[in-house]
């Protein structure tokens, strides 16, 4: 009788043990992610500047590219001034972003996302059409002279589009409405037109700067800031200071979005 509950509690434990197995297996934890795919916070700037500028974007869409010029000129006339951290927050409505975005997060695994952050910029009206757009990702990376098979692994990375996604969630839960939203110094810009202005703004507050000779205000381009899904909350004024994540730097785990 002791002998067949015993093999009955030995089949059992090992009917668990894989169970177990299999689930550990097909669930991606972010903190479980190969030490490979660790990268740093998409961060440009000094941890100390006194203006930081968190962004979320999204690479397929016309009016973020044309913020790009507006933070670059920032970083220019403000050197060591300035931190700019970006967030993924990529639209359903864009076909390829998901894609683009998981690209970039490849390059930064492999120490390059501004680099290849600026070439899906560079080059958004031509990955943007109907065709599949991961050949020229491929092509970026050697252009970049990334490890392109690890780069291809990367791509097809389930932990890697878990973190994008999560990354997209943190903007939701600031109630990002469209795309580019900025928060400098955690007040809420939106759009190209309002980073410049609110942004200069800040930065002469901040710094305690003589107010500059106003200019003539640019006109608005073809291009508006691009609308998250309509289920998403409602935004907070923009007055409102909003308080934002600190980004650190990953924690490689060992090998188990």
């Amino acid at each position: 009788m002791n002998a067949r509950y015993m093999l009955t509690g030995f089949f059992l434990t090992v009917f668990l043990v894989s169970g177990v197995l299999v689930v550990r297996r097909n669930f991606v934890h972010l903190g479980e992610l190969p030490q490979a795919y660790a990268s740093e916070p998409k961060v440009k700037g000094p941890a100390d500047a006194p203006i930081e500028i968190q962004e979320y974007s999204d690479f397929q869409c016309p009016a973020c590219q044309r913020a790009q010029p507006v933070l670059k000129a920032l970083l220019e006339k403000y050197p060591g001034k300035i931190r700019v951290v970006f967030h993924h927050f990529p639209l359903a409505g864009h076909q390829w972003s998901s894609i683009a975005h998981q690209a970039a997060e490849c390059a930064a695994v492999q120490g390059k996302f501004w680099e290849y952050h600026d070439l899906l910029f560079q080059e958004q009206a031509v990955w943007s059409g109907p065709q599949n757009p991961t050949q020229l990702f491929l092509k970026d990376a050697q252009i970049l002279s990334l490890d392109v098979d690890a780069f291809a692994t990367c791509l097809a990375d389930t932990g890697i589009q878990e973190k994008i996604k999560q990354e997209r969630q943190g903007g939701d839960r600031l109630q990002v409405r469209s795309t580019p939203t900025f928060f400098i110094n955690k007040e809420r810009a939106v759009g190209h037109l309002e980073l410049k202005t609110k942004a200069e703004e800040i930065i002469h507050r901040t710094l305690k700067l003589p107010a500059e000779k106003a200019q003539e205000p640019e006109a608005a381009p073809a291009s508006a800031p691009e609308a998250a899904p309509a289920s998403a909350p409602e935004a907070a004024p923009a007055s409102v200071p909003v308080a934002m994540p600190t980004p650190t730097p990953s924690t490689p785990a060992p090998a188990a979005s």
